[in-house]
């Protein structure tokens, strides 16, 4: 009982905010499979709208890495650069003497580039391309949308369409992100806090902060085999906060009962259906 009450003492119920919105490995990691790619360049990091992942059709051999479920991992590449694997995610990496490329094909990645002025960084992400050198960023690709999210150093972002060496292409500092939607980018600023949340994963964590219960939901469903539903309308627009470990969705849900009129039902398959306390 008391491990109820601490646990419901760490959900909270939020105004809508302003906007909606496992052990790591250091060592060089060994690809999974070996396959084949195209390449590209640039000093600062740039997002370019497009399709980007028509490129990787014609190549030379690329290295696959990935995340099972509920996984989180650590990949350093070949010239020093560490990538972030969060949760079932899956990248292929392409290097070469004059250029490095990554390609993520799903999921959500963190990269902190080498500085190498000489050989551009390039990530592919759904319908956004990024090129850095020597900076840091958040990749996340959800169902409609590539959610970028900058660290450090700078992003400068073109239009589809554009040309990733326009001069006048705008560029997004670090503590800012961008949304990229079927070749549109939409610049966003991002408060400390909502910074720290979106980074949070890397620490094993989720933050909620005024999501509604579906995008709570979702958010412990990324580590989840069997997932929760919320299955009453009357919950969607309920509004939540709370900082729980990844794999704390039980907690999560204890905290859910506790604080509001809402039970917990587990199905026969394992999945957890949130209804209206009747």
């Amino acid at each position: 009982m008391e491990a109820a009450w601490e646990a419901g003492a760490r959900l909270r119920a939020c105004p809508p905010p302003i906007e909606d919105q496992a052990a790591n490995q250091d060592a060089p990691a060994p690809p999974l499979v070996s396959r084949r790619a195209l390449v590209g360049g640039f000093v600062a990091a740039t997002v370019v709208a497009g399709a980007a992942t028509a490129t990787w059709r014609y190549t030379r051999d690329v290295e696959l890495y990935r995340t099972r479920l509920g996984e989180r991992r650590v990949v350093t590449l070949s010239d020093g650069s560490r990538v972030h694997l969060n949760t079932a995610s899956t990248i292929e990496v392409a290097m070469e003497k004059r250029r490095r490329r990554i390609h993520l094909v799903k999921g959500e990645a963190l990269f902190e580039v080498a500085h190498d002025a000489t050989r551009p960084f390039l990530v592919d992400a759904g319908s956004a391309r990024l090129r850095a050198v020597g900076t840091a960023f958040n990749v996340r690709i959800r169902d409609t949308l590539v959610e970028l999210t900058v660290t450090e150093g700078v992003v400068a972002v073109a239009q589809d369409g554009g040309h990733a060496l326009e001069r006048a292409a705008p560029r997004i500092a670090a503590g800012d992100g961008a949304v990229i939607r079927s070749g549109a980018v939409a610049p966003t600023v991002l408060n400390p806090d909502l910074l720290r949340q979106r980074t949070a994963w890397q620490d094993g964590v989720i933050e909620l902060d005024g999501e509604t219960l579906p995008q709570a939901v979702e958010e412990f469903n990324r580590y989840r085999d069997h997932p929760i539903i919320v299955g009453d309308p009357r919950l969607a627009n309920l509004r939540v906060g709370g900082r729980f470990e990844v794999d704390e969705a039980d907690k999560f849900i204890t905290a859910l009962e506790g604080s509001f009129p809402v039970s917990a039902i587990t199905t026969a398959d394992g999945s957890i259906l949130l209804v209206v306390r009747s």
